[in-house]
């Protein structure tokens, strides 16, 4: 079996290389739901360093092949598919002729010619005209750039443009999109956040846009804001003590709202 790093980003995803756009976002979230961090198959199939590196691989193969010219780049740097791969077989070689059938019967043989003479030759086929030379001035096409430089130039092209230092107030409460306002200040994207601090681009946009009933419990989302906070080069405690809060008041407004139904 492959290695991770030597499969390309149709084989990690399990798709086709003509799947179409929606298939591959269904093949990605299939795949982030197998083998995203805290998954039954991360703590049982893969190594921690493992699961790391399909992370990274799986959000890529999003990033990549969800994007047409991303995509058409990285495909012209994949080799080309076998004839076996691609379902098709040699054809085989033509069958030799068949052996000539005798004249019929009664009919007058083929006049012989006289001792000494040689019958004569059969016309020889017109030699076949050679191929036209390359110009000399004709340069070869260029090569197609490698995958990996596919996709640092998908991440550089994704970064926000860096602006000017974020001002926070000493009373601010955190939310996310406090959270995200600070990350496009410090030029990030949600896949570099992700990558550095190893949480999944889903928690990531799920914190920013406060999706809170769709946030781990309590004691994991702790450990996730204080890792991003960590990475903006913020107080971690301190964000991670008024996130957790703005958590707990939402959930206490929506129990709230429950009773008085």
């Amino acid at each position: 079996m492959k290695r991770l790093t030597e499969q390309s980003y149709y084989e990690i995803l399990e798709i086709p290389r003509d799947a179409a756009a929606s298939d591959i976002e269904k093949a990605y979230q299939r795949a982030k739901a197998l083998y995203g961090p805290g998954t039954l198959a991360t703590y049982t199939l893969v190594a921690p360093e493992e699961a790391a590196l399909l992370t990274k691989r799986i959000e890529e193969a999003r990033v990549i092949l969800l994007d047409p010219v991303t995509r058409a780049g990285y495909d012209a740097g994949l080799p080309v598919e076998s004839l076996q791969a691609r379902g098709r077989e040699p054809s085989s070689p033509a069958a030799p002729a068949a052996a000539q059938a005798p004249p019929p019967a009664g009919a007058a043989p083929e006049p012989v010619p006289p001792p000494g003479e040689m019958a004569p030759a059969s016309p020889e086929p017109p030699a076949a005209a050679a191929p036209p030379e390359p110009s000399p001035e004709a340069a070869p096409p260029p090569a197609p750039p490698p995958p990996e430089a596919v996709v640092e130039a998908a991440v550089r092209s994704q970064a926000p443009s860096p602006v000017q230092s974020y001002v926070i107030p000493d009373d601010a409460r955190w939310t996310g999109d406090l959270l995200r306002r600070v990350r496009e200040s410090r030029g990030l994207t949600l896949l570099q956040v992700s990558e550095r601090t190893k949480v999944t681009r889903h928690h990531l946009e799920n914190v920013e846009a406060d999706r809170y009933d769709q946030l781990p419990a309590p004691v994991y989302l702790r450990g996730i804001i204080m890792s991003i906070a960590k990475e903006l080069r913020l107080d971690a405690q301190k964000v991670a003590r008024s996130y957790l809060e703005s958590v707990a008041a939402s959930a206490a407004q929506q129990r709230g709202s429950a009773d008085q139904s």
